[in-house]
């Protein structure tokens, strides 16, 4: 009996082994994927690019991205130069596609910008053209070889954004990759926002200087802080105009609105302003504050009408822009106290 027992245990043995081996077997085989599985994202530190992409508002541009700068990543990762891989393309051996890093998958979504890419919510997701909350755009051009990354036009600052997308030999799985991590921030150096605070005593001042602002003109405007000065439509010494193409505005501080009517009212290139932020001239009812641009001192002087109290606070906007090139422009928000 206890042999019968013994030949039964050494015959299921050798069945478990056989059976654990055709799993260990089945499970070093690679898993081919079908068009409705989403691959697995296999991890590989060298086949990742990662972009930062800023766009000003008001300064939108499309941004490129070219694929020929990643040669050797597309060797290394792919064994494939960058025209084999727009070859595969489309010849259908090579995929382009979203990823999902947080499920870490491909994501095989079709693409809702035509034929040619994606385009994005403001969580960095595949959305249509008409999500309300649509703000940047990505399309491949096979010819130029290149990604092309759009903003939309009403997207807002402050908003950041990320997506991968990746190139792939297909099957039967898309471990040899190139992907890109695009990082989209979408700023605003066009406003800058400060507060100051005025003296007391009429007529006196606080000085903005312009050069702690020399990053944003240079952006906003392509040009220093003294080219910028000097192309002032006016000159703030003699108060003569000049040929200069910049004019000095001010904006409505809570709509937006840039006031292009009002003619300078105050030494030009300057302005007297109402408590609302308007321009008056001196004398006017609720006459309070004036702002000049002096190009010699390479400062924004905000000053105070007499007999004003102390503590009082004001809300104001001043820009300027190149009436040549209107897509060059910056504007100061201030809130002014009186001392």
């Amino acid at each position: 009996m206890k042999r019968i027992l013994l030949y039964a245990l050494i015959g299921y043995c050798t069945l478990s082994f056989t059976a654990c081996n055709d799993s260990i077997e089945n499970a070093t085989s690679k898993h081919v994927y079908s068009e409705n599985e989403s691959p697995y994202l296999k991890v590989n530190a060298d086949a990742l690019v990662t972009k930062n992409i800023e766009f000003s508002v008001g300064h939108f541009a499309a941004q490129t991205i070219n694929l020929s700068d990643y040669a050797t990543q597309f060797q290394k990762n792919m064994n494939m130069t960058v025209d084999q891989v727009i070859s595969g393309l489309k010849n259908g051996t090579v995929v382009f596609y979203n990823i999902n890093t947080t499920r870490n998958i491909w994501n095989k979504a079709a693409m809702t910008k035509g034929t040619t890419g994606w385009y994005y919510n403001s969580a960095g997701g595949v959305c249509a053209d008409n999500d309300a909350s649509q703000t940047v755009s990505l399309d491949i051009d096979t010819n130029a070889k290149t990604l092309i990354i759009n903003p939309n036009s009403n997207a807002k600052a402050g908003t950041v954004l990320s997506f991968n997308v990746g190139f792939a030999v297909k099957g039967p799985d898309y471990d040899n990759y190139v992907r890109f991590l695009i990082n989209v921030s979408i700023t605003d150096p066009t406003i800058i926002l400060t507060s100051i605070s005025i003296p007391a005593g009429d007529y006196n001042t606080f000085g903005i200087d312009f050069t702690q602002y020399a990053a944003n003109i240079q952006k906003c405007m392509g040009m220093s802080v003294k080219d910028f000065l000097a192309n002032l439509d006016y000159d703030s010494n003699t108060g003569n105009p000049t040929s200069g193409t910049i004019h000095m505005y001010m904006v409505d501080p809570v709509t937006g609105a840039w006031d292009s009517k009002s003619t300078y009212t105050a030494d030009a290139p300057g302005y007297w302003i109402n408590g609302k932020g308007a321009v008056c001239n001196w004398g006017d009812t609720g006459f309070s504050l004036f702002a000049d641009t002096n190009s010699k001192d390479q400062m924004l002087y905000i000053g105070r009408a007499p007999a004003l109290k102390a503590g009082n606070k004001y809300l104001i906007s001043v820009g300027y822009k190149d009436t040549k090139n209107p897509n060059n422009f910056f504007r100061f928000i201030i809130t002014a106290t009186l001392q």
